[in-house]
């Protein structure tokens, strides 16, 4: 059952000791992709990709490091620390998929859109899965990625909208606040919507649409 309360009330506690990094990369975005998606187009949206792709590693890592707790230690909180150099291991590993995945998933968004805005829409849900699905495992393609994420949000699309919709008053909070407050609520949506990925993720292999084998390239 998609449960977007227990996803973001996991994300605050996984989050709890854990946000530097992702508000870091935050700030990092906002100041780099607006800028070279102006200036480099393509190159833009792909550095963007970049990272996103590496905002969901953070909370990805985030949150294996909160599964290796003590037991007793309540919900997903972590004494565990994301460094600076973790983000540049992403950087490494994880570049050039995200680069393929960006444009990939660019590229179909804006065909269907053309169509109509409303199509345009139900894809990019349809596809937004596909940068969890590389964030975990970069080797996947993002062909196989974008497959994958088809599959996950199949009678979930509606769902995800309403998650984003949830966030609205937090945003509309923090455009008053002179945009400040996007540096927060960006990694507080980018995390719940990793525990979404995994609910979805658990939810298609139960009910046999997909299998572990499938997430392996």
């Amino acid at each position: 059952m998609f449960d977007r309360l227990k996803y973001k009330k996991e994300a605050l506690s996984a989050l709890k000791n854990n946000w530097e990094q992702p508000c870091l990369l935050t700030i990092i975005f906002a100041l780099l992709a607006p800028v070279s998606t102006a200036v480099f187009g393509l190159i833009g949206i792909g550095i963007g990709g970049i990272l996103s792709v590496s905002i969901i590693v953070t909370c990805i890592r985030i949150i294996d490091l909160a599964s290796q707790v003590p037991a007793g230690m309540t919900g997903y909180e972590s004494k565990g620390k994301i460094t600076f150099s973790d983000f540049l291991g992403t950087l490494e590993s994880h570049w050039l998929p995200a680069l393929l995945g960006s444009l990939w998933y660019s590229m179909w968004v804006i065909l269907w859109s053309l169509l109509f805005f409303f199509p345009g829409i139900v894809k990019a849900y349809s596809y937004s899965m596909m940068f969890y699905v590389l964030a975990e495992n970069p080797k996947i393609g993002a062909m196989k990625a974008m497959d994958i994420s088809k599959i996950l949000t199949q009678e979930h699309k509606s769902d995800l909208f309403m998650l984003d919709l949830s966030f609205l008053g937090w945003a509309f909070l923090s455009a008053l606040a002179s945009g400040l407050g996007f540096i927060w609520l960006n990694p507080y949506r980018v995390m719940t919507k990793t525990f979404a990925y995994y609910d979805l993720k658990k939810m298609a292999i139960a009910q046999n649409k997909l299998s572990p084998a499938d997430f392996n390239p």
